[in-house]
């Protein structure tokens, strides 16, 4: 994005944090050179060379801002890449194990086949029977769905943050020459790193969710109550209720994942 149609954004961005910086380094000479006919001069209000250099080093720092954030982005990289082994770096959302293909009967007509091949589809589609291969394969395919649909939507929140943060750093360094706003240089990289390094907390979720639902699904047995007015909660309904667990589990521990990170990161 950056390097086509939203690099001008932090143009703009470094434009301003260098006016915001020269105009004040203006004024503190001129208000002092006006008061002592000095250059530099000592006091509270006096042009010291510290607040020459400490203004052309912020400088230095609005117009290579980006270059800067690269770095430290190559070094949350490494962290993230360090901490993701184990997860094999990225969740699998797209590999399903094939279904096992049961040859046709012999000498079965094409009729008894397309027959066969629908009573197979309809068996599978009924929640029911998803026991045996049918079982694995459709709950293998409903994660995957699943992960497909959440695990984006907060990676995508995660992206957007760091898009914004990268814009408005320049202003935040020219801003931290202000004394209530001093502390924006420091809290722009912390604020850079938990968007960045949440990821690993994100990963976990998938992994810690998925491995959940392959235990319950496994001490799965359909309960069954025998008597008058009983009712039988089949195994592929319990599929379904576990399913909608792991939707929740995952939502809850993605929005709990950046506070975490928050208080970690302080």
């Amino acid at each position: 994005m950056f390097a086509g149609d939203l690099g001008y954004l932090v143009i703009v961005s470094k434009s301003i944090g260098a006016f915001i910086l020269v105009l004040s380094l203006w004024k503190s000479f001129f208000k002092s050179f006006s008061k002592t006919g000095k250059v530099f001069s000592e006091g509270d209000e006096g042009f010291s060379p510290y607040t020459l250099f400490r203004m052309l080093g912020l400088l230095l720092l609005v117009g290579f801002s980006t270059q800067i954030l690269d770095v430290f982005d190559s070094a949350c990289a490494m962290v993230e890449g360090e901490a993701l082994k184990g997860f094999n770096n990225k969740p699998d959302l797209f590999s399903v194990s094939a279904p096992t293909v049961t040859p046709p009967p012999a000498n079965e007509s094409a009729i008894d086949g397309v027959l066969r091949k629908m009573g197979e589809v309809v068996n599978m589609m009924n929640p029911t029977s998803w026991t045996g291969g049918a079982y694995t394969h459709i709950t293998q395919f409903l994660l995957k769905i699943l992960d497909f649909l959440i695990y984006p939507v907060f990676l995508a929140e995660r992206y957007f943050f760091m898009g914004l943060i990268k814009i408005f750093v320049p202003l935040m360094i020219a801003l931290s020459i202000f004394d209530k706003t001093k502390d924006y240089i420091y809290n722009v990289f912390k604020m850079y790193a938990r968007y960045y390094l949440v990821i690993i907390p994100y990963a976990f979720v998938v992994v810690f969710a998925n491995i959940l639902f392959d235990t319950m699904t496994v001490l799965i047995a359909p309960v069954s109550a025998i008597g008058p007015g009983s009712i039988a909660i089949s195994g592929g309904l319990m599929v379904i209720l576990a399913l909608i667990l792991v939707i929740v589990i995952k939502i809850k521990l993605f929005k709990m994942s950046m506070p975490f990170l928050k208080e970690l990161i302080k």
